[in-house]
């Protein structure tokens, strides 16, 4: 008999941040490798369905189910993401069912709702890793909500930060977020910008992390050699750059098959006639196993965009199950 399925229930996962047992860089790292299977053509990926609960009056931000499934055969771990969103205003209900892709057990069932704060931002991390300057000491971080936090730890792990902007229309969450931000990281110079412009201009990597359908970082305000994380929009009406940010940048995107199916910054300038499909030049994964280069020179502008996959939450899932089975979190399901 294997082990039994191991319940990893809300709180657990912060159980296992406040230990020292699961760091970001552990989220990075996880999610760097599966992104590598992608790259290394060893995956399935089944794109995200979305269920409206009136489908007479699906918004961006409408009340809706959504679900998602990968199998990561070099993790050797497959299953599905299912939750629920836009209910209450920034609140979503996630469940992770993880099976063995050997034998088809079931290993794990996971909350969702932590867990999707720290992959996100693990996977702009493993972007930037790839796609930005080495060199990368400024940052523009343009949202201040709740994915914002791991956005900057992220980025913080994979580049000598010195200095960071941060931007949101909301003063008094922008204030707070800088406040958290310094407490953090005290070695960064942390200030609040007056604008989205400000922040940007100047800034070697800039971030997106906005609920806002329209584009809140404009292409006139990059610099040379910018690399840009757009990651806070997967719908095919909505955007957060325009149309000159992605036309004049080289872009990478985290999957072809969701991406084409959601994601505005690509599908919009793609109607307008401003890129064509081939502009899009592969997915990260081929960045990360090295089919493709992302950044040829220091002045190359890169662009990643993600709206979240399956397979992001399959190498997350492999490596918490590990870590909360190594630390005695999680209860047992004996089925």
């Amino acid at each position: 008999m294997g082990q039994a399925p191991l319940l990893i229930a809300p709180g657990d996962v912060e159980r296992l941040h406040a230990s020292g047992a699961v760091r970001m860089i552990d989220y990075v790292d996880a999610v760097e490798r599966a992104f590598r299977g992608q790259g290394e053509r060893a995956l399935e990926i089944l794109p995200r369905q979305v269920l409206w609960r009136d489908a007479a009056d699906a918004g961006v931000r409408s009340p809706s189910l959504k679900m998602s499934a990968s199998v990561l055969r070099s993790e050797g771990v497959m299953g599905a993401s299912v939750y629920s969103a836009h209910f209450r205003p920034g609140d979503l209900s996630m469940w992770i069912m993880l099976f063995s892709a050997v034998n088809g057990d079931l290993l794990a069932i996971l909350h969702g709702r932590e867990m999707s704060l720290w992959k996100t931002g693990a996977t702009a991390a493993v972007a930037a890793r790839h796609m930005a300057r080495t060199d990368a000491r400024t940052a523009a971080l343009i949202g201040t909500g709740y994915f914002a936090r791991t956005q900057l730890l992220g980025l913080a792990a994979v580049r000598p930060l010195a200095r960071v902007r941060c931007y949101s229309r909301n003063a008094a969450r922008r204030e707070a977020f800088v406040a958290w931000a310094r407490a953090q990281l005290p070695e960064l110079a942390i200030e609040a910008a007056s604008s989205a412009e400000a922040a940007a201009r100047g800034a070697d990597v800039v971030v997106t992390v906005t609920t806002s359908p329209q584009p809140v970082l404009e292409g006139a305000w990059l610099a040379p050699g910018v690399h840009c994380n757009v990651m806070g929009q997967h719908d095919p009406r909505a955007r957060e750059v325009d149309s000159e940010a992605v036309a004049g940048s080289r872009v990478v995107v985290d999957s072809f098959a969701q991406a084409w199916n959601e994601k505005g910054e690509i599908l919009i300038p793609l109607a307008e006639g401003r890129i064509a499909k081939e502009h899009v030049l592969g997915e990260l994964g081929d960045v990360v196993a090295g089919r493709i280069a992302a950044r040829r020179g220091d002045t190359d502008r890169t662009v990643f965009c993600s709206g979240g996959t399956a397979l992001e939450y399959m190498g997350t899932c492999a490596m918490l199950l590990e870590k909360a089975r190594a630390a005695g979190v999680g209860q047992e399901l004996r089925l």
